[in-house]
């Protein structure tokens, strides 16, 4: 298999049997009408392109969709960003549905095009109920992860914000992995 690090790794491609080296954009069904999104080359008009470099992406590990977590208590959020050619060099969390954002802390650094984990030590609310949480990342070249989908993009580059629905208790069953004591 080819892979190819900073880009997006397509559907299915198996061993490669040869390479051909070419001066010019290859024009194959796969790249010019597949593997493809509806988008805008610097000072051009809207167009088909080629679905290439990875975009910048943060995502959370946990809390888990629909995870219970105490009220009123410290837990770390945690999870992983990543970028195409460039530097994760920020994430954020909003718990209020992107009204505010506060930043997260950057671990370990990655090497080249690796994730780039993060956390953030939280303290839940004090009410018990459903909270959404956010994460978003911004890489070197100052592009931030977008809120919302990029309807153009189909199926693929599917980089905007996952939001992580909780819901926080004030005796919860069980304790989550996340919390502090």
């Amino acid at each position: 298999r080819a892979v190819v690090s900073g880009w997006y790794g397509m559907a299915s491609v198996k061993w490669l049997t040869r390479v051909v080296v070419t001066d010019s954009v290859f024009r194959g069904y796969f790249q010019t009408a597949d593997y493809t999104y509806w988008g805008r080359g610097e000072g051009l008009p809207i167009q088909l392109l080629p679905v290439g470099e990875v975009e910048v992406k943060a995502q959370i590990s946990r809390p888990a969709l629909h995870e219970v977590v105490p009220a009123n208590s410290l837990y770390r959020i945690h999870g992983a960003a990543w970028t195409g050619e460039s530097e994760v060099t920020q994430v954020e969390l909003s718990m209020d549905g992107a009204r505010t954002w506060v930043p997260a802390q950057l671990l370990a650094v990655a090497p080249g095009y690796g994730w780039r984990l993060w956390e953030h030590y939280w303290r839940s609310p004090a009410l018990p109920g459903r909270y959404t949480l956010m994460a978003r990342a911004t890489d070197a070249r100052g592009r931030t992860q977008p809120v919302e989908r990029d309807p153009h993009r189909g199926a693929y580059m599917i980089s905007h914000i996952q939001p992580v629905e909780i819901e926080v208790r004030e005796k919860p069953e069980a304790v989550a992995e996340g919390y502090v004591i």
